[in-house]
C-alpha cells in the first residue's frame, strides 16, 4: 500500500487554507492604513514643532532670496522641501500620494506667523490619503483656526498650537 494524502484530503487543505486567506488579508490591509495615519500625524506634530522651536529661537522666517528652506528647518519628508518656507508650499505625502499643503505666513501686523494646512486641491478623496485626512487628528489640523476667516491655519510659536 502506498502513503500519502488522499485528494480529498488535499481538499480540504486548500479549502482551510483559502477561509483563513479571506480573514487575514482585509485584517493586513487595514493595519496598513492604520499605520500611514500614525505617520502622517507623526510627521505634522514633528513639523509643527520644528517650526514652533525654529520661529522661537529666529522671531521670525527670514524671506526673499535669503530665505530659509523647508528642508532647513525638518526632517520630515516633504515633496517641495528645497522651496521658500515664506511663500512657498509643501507637500505631505501620504502613502505615495500629495495630500496635504503646507505653508507659511509672517506675522503681519496683529496677527501672529501661521501655518496653513490644506487638503492636496486635485485629490480625489480616495485611497489611504481620504482615510488619514478623516482621522480625527488629522482634522485637528486641517480644520484648526485662528480666526473664523482663516480655515486651517494655526499660530506659531503661541499656546494656541494644537499638538
Amino acid at each position: 500500500m502506498k502513503k500519502g494524502f488522499t485528494m480529498i484530503e488535499l481538499i480540504f487543505v486548500i479549502v482551510i487554507l483559502g477561509i483563513l486567506a479571506s480573514v487575514a488579508i482585509p485584517r493586513l490591509a487595514g493595519t496598513r492604513t492604520d499605520a500611514e495615519i500614525a505617520t502622517t500625524v507623526a510627521n505634522l506634530r514633528t513639523l509643527l514643532s520644528d517650526l514652533n522651536s525654529y520661529y522661537v529661537v529666529k522671531g521670525e522666517f527670514a524671506e526673499g532670496a535669503d530665505g530659509v528652506k523647508w528642508n532647513e528647518i525638518t526632517n520630515v519628508p516633504l515633496e517641495n522641501a528645497d522651496s521658500s518656507v515664506v511663500g512657498g508650499t509643501a507637500r505631505l505625502m501620504v502613502g505615495g500620494e500629495r495630500c496635504i499643503e503646507v505653508s507659511i505666513n509672517n506675522r503681519i501686523g496683529v496677527l501672529p506667523a501661521r501655518i496653513n494646512f490644506t487638503k492636496y486641491p486635485t485629490n480625489k478623496d480616495k485611497g489611504v490619503c481620504k482615510e488619514v485626512l478623516e482621522a480625527d487628528a488629522v482634522k485637528a489640523f486641517v480644520d484648526s483656526k485662528i480666526l473664523d476667516t482663516l480655515p486651517g491655519t494655526m499660530a506659531i510659536g503661541s499656546s494656541t498650537t494644537i499638538y
